[in-house]
């Protein structure tokens, strides 16, 4: 009895064995067509096709060989249904992030500033928590923004706005962000805010020392303040009063910021190029202008302020 017993086990043992070995193996087309030609039943193929481990060929050339091979559209719609997923990626190491990070703020730089806003949404969909990245790509918002008023295009107040939705939110998270507070500052500049443009970019500027960006915002402020009193009417008394000094407040902070050690080439350009716009317009020395617009394509000739001193430089009459 106990015999029979034990020959009644042994086929449940074979298919137990069977079947461990089959969840080892990784299923190939060419296994499929093998078992095919072997003529097992289709039933029999479904059912091993069914074990996650596959490697199968999905291409359309390999479709086209499983059906030039006699496999059946049920089979192949077995194998197309089971196919095991492609592995996920590797997380990204925190060096990585920080690399990639660091190339859109490069872009940015460079005044790339549609790459840059692109590649901050690309970090900001793998990162969505990421408070830093949203205020740089507000920052990029602003600067193609900015780059718009300069050419007196319509439209960039949309961008204004856009990066504003970004920012504000924000300032219950990272109000002492040097960064966020001049992004502030630039934002309430661009819509005709100079109070409120004012106050975020002297805490930006108290948050970091020698930050370049928000002193020369504070330079454009001075402009804009000297730039509407040379608009008041000729003779009056506010014009004579402001007219005394026209130029000296910009020029100060542009020099300031000048003068802050290893400011990037680009900020350079910019800040010399603005102080040819105040020799120009403000202080009518055509000829210190001149030598301000030299200086800022020697310092930076392919970004935005070192292309605008050429431009100026060609319309410019000569010393």
């Amino acid at each position: 009895m106990k015999r029979a017993t034990g020959l009644l086990w042994l086929p449940v043992v074979l298919w137990l064995c069977i079947a461990s070995a089959f969840a080892a193996e990784v299923l190939t087309n060419d296994a499929v067509v093998a078992m095919v030609k072997a003529d097992l039943s289709e039933e029999l193929i479904l059912n091993k096709i069914k074990i996650p481990e596959n490697q199968f060929d999905l291409s359309t050339q390999g479709l086209l060989r499983l059906k030039d091979s006699g496999i059946s559209e049920t089979v192949i719609k077995a194998m197309v249904e089971t196919a095991a997923p492609p592995a996920a990626p590797a997380p990204k190491t925190a060096e990585a992030m920080a690399q990639e990070t660091q190339d859109a703020i490069a872009l940015y730089r460079q005044g790339k500033v549609v790459e840059a806003t692109a590649a901050f949404d690309k970090l900001l969909a793998e990162r969505p928590g990421d408070d830093d990245l949203r205020v740089w790509k507000a920052l990029a918002l602003l600067e193609q923004a900015r780059a718009m008023k300069d050419t007196n295009a319509s439209g960039y107040k949309g961008l204004v706005n856009s990066a504003y939705a970004i920012l504000q939110p924000l300032g219950r998270r990272i109000p002492n962000s040097p960064d966020w507070n001049f992004g502030m500052a630039k934002a309430f500049w661009l819509n005709d805010r100079p109070t409120w443009a004012g106050r975020a970019a002297g805490t930006a500027l108290r948050l970091r020392a020698n930050f370049a960006e928000p002193q020369l915002l504070v330079g454009d402020l001075a402009y804009d303040s000297d730039a509407q009193a040379l608009a008041l009417p000729v003779g009056s008394p506010q014009r004579q009063t402001a007219t005394m000094w026209l130029g000296a407040s910009p020029r100060k902070e542009y020099e300031k910021a000048l003068a802050i050690r290893d400011v990037p080439a680009a900020l350079q350009a910019e800040a010399l190029y603005t102080l040819g716009k105040v020799a120009a317009e403000l202080e009518n020395k055509p000829s210190v202008a001149r030598d301000y617009w030299e200086r800022a394509v020697a310092a930076d000739a392919s970004c935005r302020y070192g292309v605008m001193a050429k431009n100026k430089l060609q319309a410019a009459p000569k010393k």
